[in-house]
């Protein structure tokens, strides 16, 4: 069992060291993983004149522009895979919205895993595209990059946040090519409910941890107390805390517009990831 084939979205230099890195990590807990490179050119936002006349030299500097980004990237990007004597491909598709996430769709339907960077919020280029297209549309798990990340050695210590929830459930499964592979998996459960006088850990948790262990995962069920913090923090604070190289979790156990208003644990850790994060929803 192993990750195959693994996109790698890229969408500017400094996203792409950071993304290849990750790629690496993942590739070197895998055999014969094939890496896609991909550049998005979105489609040009532009504004007619009181005429109705729409300025062509606004299309063209929008094309070169992104022609020659794409050029430069995928030299970075041959280079790197090179020197990791990994198989890889580099390809620039364009989108038909002025989002570049929903160009790689197509390519992420075929792939085991997306690579993508943690929207920058300092970054106009890297703020402006939201993960949550990829979380959403791609059906695939995404492994978000973040933007203050620094790569490990390895990934050898993994937590996978569980609430009990479908999502949970399913990003636990869709990481098995890599918990399979490390040294340590911890299932945390923030808070878990009473149920008929045994915390709900002791059941589900455990029984998630009996099937991953079947699979041959190294793994242990923590109960975490929250102690007054959000679920997020408590989250975050021992990923921190304990060495964590790689958190996994489901995504929008509510509604996307429910976490919207009201703010929930995947929109926190998107906006503050305290490390590698893989998403599944």
């Amino acid at each position: 069992m192993g990750y195959r084939t693994l996109i790698a979205y890229v969408r500017n230099a400094v996203e792409l060291e950071r993304i290849v890195n990750a790629a690496v990590l993942v590739a070197a807990k895998t055999d014969r993983a094939h890496i896609i490179g991909i550049y998005a050119i979105p489609s040009p936002v532009v504004y007619a004149d009181p005429n109705g006349f729409v300025d062509a030299t606004m299309i063209e500097a929008h094309e070169a522009r992104h022609e020659e980004n794409a050029k430069k990237l995928k030299g970075l990007f041959d280079a790197e895979m090179r020197q990791y004597d990994l198989p890889h491909e580099f390809r620039i598709v364009r989108s038909n919205s002025g989002i570049g996430s929903d160009a790689i769709l197509q390519s992420a339907f075929r792939a085991d895993l997306v690579i993508a960077g943690q929207p920058d919020p300092d970054d106009p280029e890297l703020s402006s595209d939201p993960a949550e297209t990829l979380i959403f549309d791609s059906g695939r798990p995404v492994l978000l990059v973040p933007y203050a990340f620094s790569a490990p050695p390895e990934i050898s210590r993994i937590a996978v946040a569980f609430n009990g929830k479908r999502e949970a459930a399913r990003a636990a499964f869709d990481a098995l090519p890599l918990l399979v592979a490390v040294k340590s998996v911890e299932i945390i459960w923030v808070d878990p409910p009473e149920t008929g006088g045994q915390k709900a850990n002791t059941m589900a948790g455990t029984a998630l941890a009996e099937a991953l262990d079947r699979h041959g995962v190294n793994i242990t069920v923590k109960q975490l107390n929250s102690q007054g913090l959000s679920t997020q923090e408590t989250i975050r604070q021992y990923v921190m805390t304990n060495g964590i190289d790689l958190l996994v979790m489901g995504a929008y156990s509510h509604s996307r517009l429910r976490e919207l208003v009201f703010g929930g644990v995947t929109r926190s850790i998107l906006a503050d990831m305290p490390t590698l994060t893989l998403l599944s929803r």
